[in-house]
């Protein structure tokens, strides 16, 4: 009995708590008693937290490098509320739009998705059909041009003006003089075309905040497009005038740091339907008779006959040239269709055989709408793919390089490319 008393005196304290405990239910023992012996140190907690905040970070930075022009305040508030929140949730294509009529200048992308305005609406859609933004306005004859991120919309042959981009109205405001046109840059400055008091027609050059930034009057010919550059530093503009008779055309190159004109054509029995400024710095316009291609750098101008044909549409694409289709019979059938890039280079033509509705191109693809199919090529002519159209469908727009967005007659639509 000593013996055992012996033993039992020299365990320690955790063996005669265990001893005396050995019947005893784990609810009658202390948590102490049984909590785990080896918990995770406090120490590799904070050293593992410490590792994650790190890398968290590290890729954060990396995005944001990737991404660094694109880190302003309201790209971040955009991401946060309508592509985190999901403010934008839609029922998917196809959708009506609101009001009664959209024409066909009036329908692109803006920061990448559909944007629209109707007799009555300024809207912009997500991929999925919802809805950034839908406003109403009250303008009789509203053009719209978008450049990246910022549109404009202006009431023809009146004064009021609304700014853009893609889930709110910038701007709203109005001139004294009737707007011809006007076109917008990607950083937010913008140019109105407009008459004058003293001359045939005037520019001016607006920044970001609205105030002015330069003005160009013209005396000989009334100005009817402008397009602005990227940077908002420079515009193409064309108009006409009458000369013994007949009808002149003549296009301006502006640089907003010099009083003259930095480059101008005149041309013949001509009428300049468009023109755009490209994204490299170089220009293109679309006449009745001929097409041109403006190097602005220095100065040449290619001339793109019609050969006795019809142009029966055209796409003019700031980063993509131009898109022409011609038709040897008066009633727009059997087009051919070419691309002349924005480095002026032309591409083989394409005899489709069939009347032209909307054409545009992406990523050395060309997409080209028909009454009975929309039909995408390369720039060898060759069909990549094809799918079915409808008797809706008016206007086709390029997304990437599997998605086109189709303006119809009563409603927008979504098309994968096959």
């Amino acid at each position: 009995m000593k013996k055992n008393r012996g033993r039992y005196q020299s365990l320690d304290k955790n063996e005669k708590r265990a001893a005396k405990r050995k019947y005893m239910s784990y609810e009658d023992v202390p948590l102490e008693d049984y909590r785990d012996n080896d918990p995770v140190p406090a120490n590799m907690t904070k050293k593992f937290l410490r590792l994650f905040v790190i890398l968290f970070l590290s890729v954060v930075l990396v995005l944001a490098l990737m991404n660094i022009e694109k880190l302003t305040p309201d790209n971040i508030s955009h991401w946060f509320q309508y592509d985190l929140l999901g403010k934008t949730d839609g029922d998917g294509y196809p959708v009506s739009f609101s009001g009664t009529a959209v024409n066909d200048e009036n329908f692109g992308l803006i920061s990448g998705v559909p944007a629209y305005c109707s007799d009555t609406t300024i809207a912009v859609l997500n991929e999925n059909a919802g809805t950034y933004q839908e406003n109403q306005h009250a303008y009789a004859n509203p053009i719209m041009s978008i450049n990246a991120d910022y549109g404009i919309i202006y009431n023809t042959d009146a004064t009021g003006y609304t700014i853009i981009r893609r889930d709110n109205i910038v701007y709203s405001g109005s001139v004294k003089k009737k707007i011809f046109s006007a076109d917008i840059a990607g950083n937010g400055c913008y140019a109105l075309l407009t008459e004058s008091d003293d001359y045939l027609s005037k520019l001016t050059v607006y920044r970001s905040d609205n105030t002015e930034k330069y003005s160009y009057s013209f005396a000989d010919y009334y100005m009817n497009t402008v397009s602005i550059n990227k940077d908002g530093s420079m515009a193409v503009l064309s108009g006409v005038a009458a000369k013994n008779g007949g009808l002149i055309s003549v296009i301006y190159v502006l640089d907003f740091t010099q009083e003259s004109y930095m480059q101008r054509y005149d041309f013949d029995d001509t009428f300049i339907y468009d023109v755009k400024f490209l994204d490299n710095g170089n220009a293109a316009a679309v006449g009745d008779d001929a097409a041109f291609y403006i190097n602005i750098k220095d100065g040449k101008k290619l001339d793109v006959g019609y050969s006795l044909r019809t142009l029966t549409s055209y796409t003019l694409k700031r980063d993509g040239g131009m898109i022409l289709s011609l038709s040897t019979n008066p009633d727009g059938r059997e087009c051919d269709v070419f691309v002349i890039d924005s480095s002026g280079n032309k591409s083989d033509e394409i005899k489709t055989g069939k009347k032209v509705l909307s054409m545009d191109t992406k990523n050395d693809r060309l997409a080209v709408l028909f009454t009975d199919n929309i039909t995408v090529y390369d720039m060898k002519g060759k069909i990549t793919s094809t799918m079915e159209s409808d008797s809706d469908f008016r206007k086709i727009v390029y997304n990437d390089s599997s998605t086109i967005y189709v303006l119809g007659k009563s409603r927008l639509s979504k098309i994968n490319i096959k």
